[in-house]
């Protein structure tokens, strides 16, 4: 297939990404790419490969790759947050490299609020930006006298969390009853019975600890849904399923995503 539009979509964790993946695919007609002689040259030299030199057999991350017509998106893992603008920064030294600035359509950026303000973390971009030598302003970066595409999406779009949230959101629409014994589970756990635990094992603070219960109630709706799998498959093959649709687009948290998405992705 030809590929002449190019998007880097980069989340920070791994359940941002199954997220993304299965709404691109599911909903918006996108394929997969599932051989590595298949992709364009901007997409390969993303692949990762073992460090020879050192003689590690630990593989560098590779992104996933997915097309539909002409276009073509990497999604991209970077481990946390704080550090997408240094995965940014190498990818954009990589589109320097092929002149590949006509053909690239942007950077879309996938966080999680946590307990932060959109202020706050655009405000960290500016300052890791920085360090690279490159410059941010909300909807674009600039290196070299050029100007990319690079917006940012947060998970909830308003208030604080994490994609969780909007997980649920899903599982209460579709698996109610799943949804409500996982919510008392999670009450259990968040009950006096459970404090110190709470404490040794999450955090000290009450308001990260409610943070982290939503993360706590969906790996229980995960583990059910599918009990000897990581939370990605949960995601990919029984919540996000093509006749689910309707329903979630009756969500504003998930509608605003699939618009930031469809009107991007163009």
């Amino acid at each position: 297939m030809i590929v002449n539009k190019y998007y880097i979509l980069i989340a920070e964790g791994i359940t941002d990404c199954s997220f993304l993946e299965a709404v691109l695919e599911k909903y918006l007609g996108f394929e997969p790419f599932h051989n590595v002689r298949e992709l364009p040259l901007l997409f390969s030299e993303m692949v990762g490969k073992y460090p020879t030199i050192s003689g590690s057999l630990q593989r560098q991350d590779s992104p996933t790759f997915y097309y539909k017509d002409s276009i073509g998106i990497a999604i991209k893992q970077a481990g946390g947050c704080s550090k997408i603008p240094a995965k940014i920064s190498l990818l954009a030294e990589l589109i320097d490299k092929q002149e590949a600035y006509e053909s690239f359509g942007g950077f879309l950026i996938f966080c999680d609020t946590d307990l932060h303000t959109k202020n706050e973390i655009e405000k960290e971009f500016i300052q890791k930006f920085q360090a690279d030598n490159i410059s941010y302003e909300k909807g674009h970066i600039k290196l070299y006298e050029k100007e990319i595409i690079c917006k940012l999406y947060l998970f909830p779009s308003s208030g604080t969390g994490a994609i969780e949230k909007l997980l649920l959101e899903c599982t209460n629409l579709t698996y109610g009853t799943l949804h409500q014994d996982a919510q008392d589970f999670r009450n259990k756990i968040m009950s006096e019975q459970h404090e110190n635990l709470r404490k040794k094992c999450w955090a000290k603070k009450e308001e990260i600890q409610k943070f982290y219960a939503d993360k706590v109630q969906f790996g229980a709706v995960s583990a059910v849904l599918k009990p000897d799998k990581p939370v990605r498959f949960a995601i990919k093959d029984n919540l996000i399923k093509p006749e689910f649709l309707d329903l979630y687009m009756k969500l504003p948290e998930f509608n605003n995503l699939h618009s930031f998405l469809s009107d991007n992705l163009i």
